[in-house]
């Protein structure tokens, strides 16, 4: 949907200050985009899941060679 400069900007921004910031002129409406993101997932299925789960932890990255602490988990 958009690279990550554009999202860095969109995070970094305020849409106060959009309309001034040399640098920042992109200035993002969280609500907004909460509701374009839940209604595209929506979309994405013919009838909505019954239930969603969302899994913020982002550590369970997995360990691929001979890493040191590879068997610790």
């Amino acid at each position: 949907m958009a690279g990550s400069s554009t999202l860095n900007r969109l995070e970094l921004s305020a849409p106060t200050l959009a309309a001034t910031d040399r640098y920042k002129h992109i200035a993002a409406d969280p609500e907004a985009l909460d509701r374009l993101l839940v209604g595209v997932f929506l979309e994405s299925h013919q009838r909505p899941p019954r239930e969603t789960w969302i899994d913020l932890d982002a550590t369970d990255d997995p360990l691929h060679g001979h890493q040191e602490d590879r068997f610790s988990q």
